[in-house]
């Protein structure tokens, strides 16, 4: 709008000019301070116009930023989302449903440590146990489970449940954002137990979290040996598209 009043007003200032110059006698002086005057409005026309197109380009950028910020964003919530759902199906489907001593040990034991403490003095067994511990990630009390299934892993040392406790402990830190310490997990789960059932799953949820904190070199090592090691499995298919996304 600010152009355009310009432009009017020079093209209004120069008729003026020359009508007043039509009324006056012809001389080249007259002639040369009106080229001189018209050139001083071209000049600043053209100093206004360069000055809108510097706004138009910065404006044009910061929407730019502005949506991709914002397409991250979703995408990182949907990922988060999805693996919330897709957690919550593996707990229902893989988990054993609670027998009536879990159930009677949930109900009095209370929520995180406290209640699986009140669960070993109880005496039972390391399967109720964990399950109490499981229930709390299926009613998506996510940070109670973590606690849960540390006491869990303390009180059962021997179970051949810690593993299945130490993996899940991962999945719950990774959905809450809690990277440093999902990656602690993951990667304490690849020592310990190479030969661990979920092995895959694990390697590929590592590599993953090395590559979004800025250790791409590691995190492309290990998502390799995923599919090295399994190169027909579902994990290899997510582990190469991983890679991808970092070439």
């Amino acid at each position: 709008m600010r152009l355009v009043q310009t432009a009017g007003a020079a093209v209004v200032m120069t008729a003026a000019s020359l009508f007043s110059y039509a009324e006056e006698p012809f001389d080249a002086e007259s002639l040369r301070r009106s080229q001189g005057e018209l050139l001083l409005q071209i000049e600043q026309l053209r100093q206004e116009t360069q000055a809108l197109r510097g706004l138009m380009e910065e404006l044009s950028y910061q929407l730019g930023q502005m949506s991709s910020d914002q397409k991250t964003r979703y995408l990182d919530l949907d990922q988060r989302l999805g693996e919330l759902v897709r957690i919550q199906k593996e707990a229902i489907s893989s988990t054993p449903r609670p027998t009536p001593a879990t159930a009677d040990s949930v109900t009095t034991g209370g929520v995180g440590e406290a209640g699986v403490q009140a669960s070993v003095s109880n005496d039972i067994s390391d399967q109720d146990a964990y399950n109490s511990a499981f229930q709390l990630i299926r009613e998506r009390k996510f940070e109670e489970s973590l606690i849960a299934m540390e006491s869990f892993i303390r009180a059962y040392p021997d179970s051949e449940l810690v593993l299945d406790a130490r993996f899940w402990r991962g999945q719950v830190f990774d959905v809450l954002g809690r990277d440093e310490e999902a990656i602690e997990a993951f990667k304490s789960l690849t020592l310990v137990a190479p030969d661990y059932r979920r092995i895959l799953q694990v390697k590929v949820k590592l590599g993953k979290l090395l590559i979004k904190n800025q250790d791409v070199m590691n995190g492309r090592k290990i998502l390799q040996e995923v599919i090295t090691q399994a190169p027909e499995s579902v994990e290899a298919g997510l582990a190469s598209r991983e890679l991808e996304k970092t070439n």
